[in-house]
């Protein structure tokens, strides 16, 4: 009896299967009219958001729409057409194949929304990083010399208090150009980095001769287990008392924030 039983079985399953038509080989498979499908509703929904239907007489410019969607898949409208009409004709298959369509347009709408949500969080990461501070106060340009009796005075120097700073990068900047009727062939930038500790940091920049505007650059990083509190030193620092024709220009003095100034690399 079992048997007969067992026979019936395979019997009624093969009938179910018979009901359910194959797509025919010249038409796109359910996989494929799916993807296709999944692209006109997104296009439509995007039509709609926009206000762009066929009743506000922009027709041409909708169809260009769905013109391109078929383009991409390399469908004509022709083929299209007679695609949804063997599946709409076959309402078993054009079932499996909507399911399909939700599930794509499912996923679509979690990426966006995924990706909206990174966004968000690396626009509040950069909001959180603090901006760099100008501690500059005097002029951002000097023609040297001031005073050719006056060497020390040509040095150009700056006194600068700050407010407890730490955890971060001060840079000194400034662009040199060299002038005819100068005797020294160089000079350094320097500058003293006092801390709440009253540790010292010296640094120092070379300066060569050169009648091309050059640019010289002083950086110190600040740990944050220590308190800034004082900037000293010279533009134009050298030993000798002849002086040199020199212009100075850019002059930048700025303290940079950093998180995890350990992983910062000094440029």
């Amino acid at each position: 009896m079992s048997r007969y039983l067992y026979t019936l079985l395979i019997v009624l399953i093969l009938a179910s299967c018979s009901t359910r038509p194959r797509v025919p080989g010249s038409l796109p498979d359910e996989e494929k009219m799916a993807q296709v499908l999944a692209d006109i509703y997104q296009v439509e929904s995007i039509l709609g958001q926009t206000r762009l239907s066929y009743n506000s007489g922009k027709e041409d410019k909708v169809s260009g729409y769905y013109r391109y969607v078929l383009e991409e898949h390399q469908m004509t409208k022709v083929e299209f057409d007679t695609a949804m009409s063997w599946y709409s004709a076959n309402p078993t298959v054009l079932t499996d194949v909507y399911e399909e369509v939700i599930e794509i347009l499912s996923r679509r709408e979690a990426e966006i929304k995924n990706k909206i949500n990174k966004e968000k969080d690396e626009r509040k990461a950069l909001a959180k990083i603090p901006s760099k501070t100008s501690l500059w106060n005097d002029s951002t340009s000097f023609e040297l010399p001031f005073d050719a009796k006056d060497s020390l005075d040509n040095r150009v120097p700056f006194d600068v208090e700050v407010d407890s700073l730490s955890n971060g990068i001060v840079r000194l900047s400034a662009s040199y150009s060299f002038k005819e009727g100068g005797f020294l062939d160089s000079a350094q930038m320097q500058m003293m980095v006092s801390y709440a500790d009253s540790t010292v940091d010296t640094i120092q920049y070379q300066i060569h001769k050169s009648f091309k505007k050059v640019s010289g650059n002083l950086t110190h990083r600040v740990d944050k287990s220590k308190t800034l509190t004082h900037l000293e030193g010279y533009l134009f620092e050298h030993d000798t008392s002849k002086h040199s024709v020199v212009k100075i220009e850019d002059v930048k003095l700025t303290f940079i924030p950093t998180i995890g100034a350990a992983d910062m690399s000094l440029r």
